[in-house]
C-alpha cells in the first residue's frame, strides 16, 4: 500500500530533474537534456530514498544519527561545490558519490561496533 511518505522523493526530484533538461535541452540537444534531467532524478530520488530508510532504522542510537544526518548533509554540501563550477547533473552526480562513501563508512563502523 502506497502512503504519502512514499511519494515524498518523487515530489522533490522532479522538478530539478525538469530545470535541468530545459537547461541541457536548450543548449545541448534533447537526448543530452535527457540524461542530464535522468541523472538529477535519479541522484535525488535516490539521496531522499536512502535518507528516508536511515531515518526510519535508527536502532543503534548515535550512530545512527550520525548517518542520517551525513547521509543527509554531505551529497548536499558535495553537490552544491560541484553545481556552482560545472552544473547540476555533475554536482548530483557528486552528491551521488558521497553520499555512497558516507554510508559505506558509517556501516563498516555499526558492523564494527554491533557486528550487523
Amino acid at each position: 500500500m502506497w502512503t504519502i511518505t512514499d511519494l515524498i522523493p518523487w515530489a522533490f526530484a522532479l522538478p530539478p530533474a525538469l530545470w535541468e533538461f530545459r537547461n541541457v535541452w536548450r543548449r545541448h540537444g534533447w537526448i543530452l537534456g535527457a540524461c542530464a534531467g535522468l541523472i538529477v532524478f535519479g541522484g535525488i530520488f535516490v539521496w531522499i530514498y536512502v535518507v528516508q530508510q536511515s531515518a526510519h532504522n535508527i536502532n543503534y542510537g548515535a550512530l545512527g544519527v550520525v548517518q542520517a544526518l551525513g547521509l543527509l548533509l554531505g551529497p548536499l554540501a558535495a553537490g552544491i561545490v560541484i553545481t556552482r563550477r560545472m552544473g547540476l547533473a555533475a554536482g548530483v552526480f557528486a552528491g551521488i558519490a558521497t553520499g555512497f562513501c558516507v554510508y559505506v563508512a558509517t556501516a563498516t563502523i555499526g558492523i564494527g561496533i554491533y557486528g550487523e
